[in-house]
């Protein structure tokens, strides 16, 4: 008596419950170890920066509104944009922040109180100390701040005129 397999017979042997759940397992495991790793926020790190940390008027800051060629950087146009007194380089975000962009009120200028507000009408070309920020308002702002640390290189500090 010689015993033979049907083909309906294989595939009845090869996916049995087991191997259905021992082949999702596997499955899974190689997913995990072989898919690209996201990075999470903890391991984000701030932009190296590129050049000394400077102190920065509003007056000086409104050159880097991304709009004049600067030789002092190659002839690009650079755009800072201040947060809780800490000058941004916002270039590499220049289709939000440049000529054209959604938030280009805040390029060269301090955005404070336009991100704690979620205003971009309010900027103000006198230096804003944000003391009568309410908590939520300053909450949000600090939000800004963490997100900017870590996306954007810092150029300096700003300071009162």
């Amino acid at each position: 008596n010689t015993s033979t397999f049907t083909m309906a017979e294989s595939v009845e042997t090869v996916f049995t419950p087991l191997n259905i759940a021992l082949g999702g397992i596997v499955g899974y495991m190689l997913y995990t170890l072989l898919a690209p790793k996201k990075a999470s926020n903890a391991s984000r790190k701030r932009p190296v920066d590129s050049e000394p940390p400077r102190s920065f008027t509003l007056e000086e800051l409104k050159s880097y509104n991304g709009t004049k060629a600067m030789e002092s950087h190659n002839g690009e146009k650079p755009i800072y944009m201040g947060v809780n007194g800490i000058v941004f380089d916002v270039t590499d975000g220049a289709d939000f922040y440049g000529p054209g962009g959604p938030y280009e009120a805040f390029a060269g200028r301090d955005a404070s109180r336009g991100l704690a507000t979620m205003q971009t009408g309010l900027v103000s070309d006198e230096y804003d100390d944000l003391q009568d920020l309410k908590d939520g308002e300053r909450d949000t702002l600090m939000e800004w701040y963490s997100k900017f640390e870590t996306k954007y290189p810092i150029r300096g500090r700003l300071v009162r005129s």
